[in-house]
């Protein structure tokens, strides 16, 4: 039986949740434009493509749009003993409903904490004139752009850098992180990218790091890969 929950390899402490990205409103569209931070998505290619995974994401999609999901979502999540969860490691809502859904499910589990990101601001905007997210959530808007700071007035946001170094707001060092938690330092990394055998060090794993869920991190920059 499939689970509503994806378990994204890279969150070892956190659950998750994801629908196919070939239904992405704004990201289908920027994923064609070179220069966006969905141009070339992960989500679309590798194993986003296996028939398994794509059936997956189709069912908990069909999840998504059904009646008894938020009561459904709820028991999955509680039932893990992770206290963070992120919304859509692919996909994106594409309805007010998807939006008021997700907040209700957010404030059924208080003792966990959310991450929503997402490109649909519009979308949210109109949602969130109907019910506030509740403080164990956080709904971090996308800047569009590869080294583009998002808008100033979004209480909390994203972006991608090509340079680590002109890192918007908090870098996410995911990508030198190790499955236990422990990092590699900056020559180590440069060293093995320049000797083509990065993956022989198992990066990209969150550690200790929560950036992603806190209010008090205004905008989390993720380097390019």
């Amino acid at each position: 039986m499939t689970n509503l929950l994806s378990k994204p390899s890279k969150m070892n402490k956190a659950t998750s949740f994801s629908i196919s990205a070939e239904g992405c409103i704004t990201g289908a569209k920027l994923a064609r434009i070179p220069g966006t931070v969905c141009f070339d998505c992960y989500a679309l290619k590798g194993a986003y493509l296996w028939s398994p995974v794509k059936k997956a994401m189709k069912y908990r999609e069909d999840a998504l749009n059904a009646p008894s999901f938020v009561s459904d979502i709820v028991a999955e999540i509680n039932k893990s003993k992770k206290e963070l969860h992120r919304w859509f490691d692919s996909g994106d809502v594409r309805t007010v409903a998807h939006c008021l859904k997700i907040i209700a499910v957010c404030k059924a589990t208080p003792h966990k904490r959310h991450w929503i990101p997402t490109k649909e601001r519009a979308i949210w905007q109109d949602a969130l004139k109907m019910e506030s997210l509740p403080d164990n959530a956080v709904l971090r808007y996308s800047a569009h752009n590869v080294d583009t700071a998002p808008p100033s007035k979004w209480a909390q946001s994203s972006a991608v850098v090509t340079d680590t170094a002109k890192a918007i707001g908090k870098l996410c060092e995911a990508y030198r992180t190790k499955k236990s938690g422990e990092m590699v330092s900056h020559a180590d990394y440069e060293a093995a990218k320049k000797a083509k055998t990065l993956g022989k060090l198992k990066l990209g794993f969150c550690g200790d790091c929560t950036a992603c869920w806190s209010r008090d991190v205004k905008t989390v920059s993720y380097p390019k890969h």
